[in-house]
């Protein structure tokens, strides 16, 4: 009779142990998913739409490095191949290929300095350089000798721009990547005819706003051949991202989120 109360109890304890184990191993898979589940649901709350989930730039992206060279007094108030008049002391450049009216950055590899420019005119006609700065381009940049630079540009697609629902902007900055973004997506604060005054205002703005998103912003489909086929007065501005509709207007990306 012992025997059998002995041989019962060691059923009841191993019976006993498999099932606590199994509760235990629920109890801790039910935990996992739960957070998981939590994680994910704090993480859809917090997800607010960025610069990245809209920027096209990539299919208009244009880069290049070489050495530039710059032209002055010489060809100061003498016409262009574009057709406008050069001006040594405006930001503009020649470039051998891109469509005028395209605005370039320009990086001094050197110093690591930075212009905006616009392509007026053709040019260097000396093989081993890629781009000719105008008098006042090369001074911002630091570059009167023939340093080694890096330009980056977005060039207008008129077949990839006839497939967007929406119209896009090229955003253009001294240092943050160059986007394409719909206009949908951006506040516009500032409009200009001028190149020069837009950049200047522009500067004055990164003064303020150093922390934020703020592009200089042209259509994009905003170049010409020649300065005598233009249709519509170039149009400048200055703007930034607006994520949704539910996010006020005056909200700005902060740089430091997105890294």
């Amino acid at each position: 009779m012992g025997i059998v109360k002995t041989r019962i109890l060691i059923l009841l304890l191993f019976f006993g142990a498999i099932f606590t184990g199994s509760l235990v191993l629920f109890l801790v898979a039910k935990g996992f998913l739960f957070a998981e589940n939590r994680n994910d649901l704090v993480k859809g709350e917090k997800k607010v739409p960025t610069i990245q989930d809209y920027d096209i730039s990539e299919f208009f992206y244009y880069v290049q490095e070489g050495k530039t060279s710059w032209y002055g007094k010489k060809f100061h108030k003498r016409g262009t191949a574009s057709g406008e008049t050069y001006d040594m002391y405006r930001l503009t450049g020649a470039h051998r290929s891109l469509p005028f009216g395209t605005i370039v950055r320009v990086r001094n590899l050197i110093n690591n300095r930075t212009v905006l420019i616009r392509i007026t005119d053709r040019g260097p006609f000396v093989y081993s350089k890629i781009l000719d700065l105008s008098y006042k381009s090369a001074r911002e940049l630091e570059a009167m000798g023939n340093p080694p630079v890096k330009i980056e540009t977005l060039v207008s697609d008129p077949e990839v721009l006839s497939t967007l629902d929406d119209e896009y902007y090229f955003g253009y900055s001294f240092d943050y990547p160059l986007v394409c973004l719909p206009k949908s997506k951006l506040k516009i604060f500032g409009e200009f005819t001028d190149f020069d005054q837009a950049v200047e205002e522009y500067r004055k703005i990164l003064e303020m706003n150093h922390n934020y998103f703020v592009y200089l912003l042209v259509p994009a489909n905003q170049v010409y051949r020649n300065i005598r086929e233009v249709e519509e007065t170039p149009r400048f501005l200055i703007g930034y991202f607006v994520p949704s509709d539910t996010i006020k207007n005056n909200y700005l990306v902060d740089r430091e989120s997105l890294k």
